[in-house]
């Protein structure tokens, strides 16, 4: 069944159309221009050395610390509360995953849960920016520098957010964004690699063409390239990235307003600047969320319970090792409900905020 009101609505267009047009017009699909244009595009953009596209967020994570020389034996710190993209990808390398706390107010990394974290073997510092909110990089970096780490950003959800005036992504040894069809900026399927390090470049470049690059003699590597329909779309989507961005901003100052009248759910840090990828409240303590979806559901409206805690799900349980007392990440995955958002959706949050507070 079809949602009156769905969780989130791909923002395709005319220009998105021509690139694809001109890239089947071309009998280029694969390698060509518009993939080394949108890369170079992204590079520009957060002003850094350069870019690699590849398949998926997932993907750029897993060859991102590949090519910092992550491997089995060591450990990466990463927060407990995240897709399960970013566990994905250290295990994937074959090193540990040390979970940590996050801030209660951000539900983002809390710097100070990694240096309590911190070991012989940690070699990564994994921040995520989570629901397009900016991590505090200051503060991981200085911990990071430290403790002579290197840092890869999960930027899968903040393409556009900036932080103190530099964008996100751009802080680290290397960042990495998504672009899946709900996020800011998509491409159907695919994401990129950004750093300021052309060595990790050129791996990351061999790497996801099976181990193929500069280099005369080729290192075992994927098949994780992006394409040139992909690309297309990308660059499309890039030129309107800070006017989509800027909308969104909008509408979740929309839903900011509304939720004053009901003061019982809380919104995680709402007057911090960020690119918005959903929009998350918190249910009150207590409250069946299974119960509120089923009553929003019943309403047309969709609704999504991003993202659990990753300590708390199956699967992973024997595979993680979690740093202290996650208890942050924990309540904040079991309460969190990511409401319906896209552009066109202000019409629909009076209805949507007032069928949030008949649920409760």
């Amino acid at each position: 069944m079809t949602d009156r009101i769905p969780l989130a609505r791909t923002d395709i267009g005319v220009a998105e159309t021509a690139g694809v047009s001109r890239v089947m017009e071309s009998g280029r699909l694969a390698l060509g221009e518009e993939m080394r244009e949108f890369e170079q595009a992204i590079a520009d953009y957060h002003d850094v050395a350069g870019a690699v596209m590849v398949n998926s967020g997932t993907s750029g994570l897993m060859i991102s610390l590949h090519s910092l020389g992550v491997g089995s034996g060591d450990e990466v710190i990463m927060p407990a509360l995240t897709f399960v993209g970013t566990v994905n990808a250290i295990l994937a390398v074959g090193a540990t995953a040390i979970l940590v706390d996050v801030d209660r107010d951000s539900a983002n990394i809390d710097p100070n849960r990694i240096k309590d974290a911190i070991s012989a073997r940690t070699r990564t510092v994994m921040p995520v920016h989570l629901y397009g909110l900016p991590a505090p990089m200051s503060e991981i970096l200085d911990v990071a520098r430290a403790h002579k780490l290197t840092v890869v950003e999960d930027a899968c959800e903040a393409i556009g957010a900036d932080y103190g005036g530099k964008k996100m992504g751009s802080f680290g040894d290397a960042g990495v964004f998504g672009f899946y069809p709900n996020k800011s900026l998509t491409t159907g399927e695919g994401g990129m690699v950004i750093s300021n390090d052309s060595s990790l470049l050129a791996r990351c470049r061999a790497m996801v063409n099976q181990g193929r690059g500069e280099e005369p003699n080729p290192i075992v590597g994927y098949s994780l390239r992006g394409s040139e329909l992909s690309a297309a779309i990308g660059r499309a989507q890039l030129a309107s990235l800070d006017a989509r961005i800027s909308e969104r901003q909008r509408i979740a100052q929309r839903y900011i307003d509304a939720f004053t009248a009901i003061p019982e759910v809380h919104l995680l840090s709402p007057s911090s600047p960020r690119s918005w990828f959903t929009f998350p409240v918190l249910l009150p303590d207590g409250v069946d969320r299974d119960r509120v979806k089923g009553q929003l559901a019943k309403q047309g409206i969709a609704s999504a319970e991003y993202f659990p805690a990753i300590q708390t799900l199956s699967g992973y349980r024997d595979r993680i090792r979690m740093s202290g007392d996650l208890s942050a990440s924990e309540d904040i995955g079991q309460r969190v409900l990511c409401l319906p958002f896209w552009r066109g959706v202000e019409a629909h949050i009076p209805e949507i905020v007032e069928s949030l507070a008949d649920s409760l």
